[in-house]
């Protein structure tokens, strides 16, 4: 039993450094449609290779910009460097992912994805929870998906369990399906 034990702590520690090597390498970086790809925070070693492989034209920072008076941190003067070297254009609305997100604050991001030049990334820190509900956001309201809830799932990172208070993202885009339904088969 104890070799048992063992041998299933090794597995999951084996599995937990792959994924960590993933989400560091790779972002959480997944295409949403032609005109839309999610990730988490990219690097200045991903970035490049990212953005010039799917021809990335905006970037949706959901992490916000940074406060008046505070020095920004390294990862958003890379992005903002990157993004003015490459004619990318970048777009910073922060919203956090431990709270409800207003119905106001959805209408103003779906407006910024209208608007923002194709293809759109958009990003938060581990591109699992605010990513989730501003890629669900954009299923449903521009692409009138009623299957856009499969946007937010743990298939992202997105856990909203055992008193994770992530919980709020799928608890805001119930209340925008509320208050715009769709009609229609899609």
């Amino acid at each position: 039993m104890k070799k048992f034990l063992i041998q299933s702590v090794k597995y999951l520690l084996i599995i937990a450094l792959l994924w960590a090597v993933y989400f560091l390498l790779y972002a959480n970086f997944h295409q949403v449609d032609k005109d839309l790809y999610r990730s988490g925070q990219l690097r200045s070693f991903n970035m490049g290779y990212f953005v010039k492989k799917h021809k990335i034209k905006s970037i949706l920072n959901l992490r916000g910009g940074y406060a008046k008076g505070k020095t920004p941190d390294s990862w958003y003067l890379d992005e903002i460097a990157f993004a003015k070297e490459h004619n990318v254009s970048h777009i910073d609305y922060g919203i956090g992912d431990r709270m409800l997100i207003t119905l106001e604050q959805m209408e103003e991001i779906v407006a910024l994805m209208k608007k923002a030049p194709k293809p759109l990334l958009i990003h938060c820190k581990a591109g699992a929870d605010r990513t989730s509900l501003v890629s669900a956001l954009y299923l449903y309201a521009i692409k009138k998906d009623k299957k856009a809830d499969r946007a937010i799932s743990i298939v992202y990172g997105h856990f909203p369990w055992l008193g994770s208070k992530t919980y709020f993202m799928d608890r805001s885009f119930e209340n925008y399906k509320i208050v715009h339904p769709l009609k229609g088969n899609s």
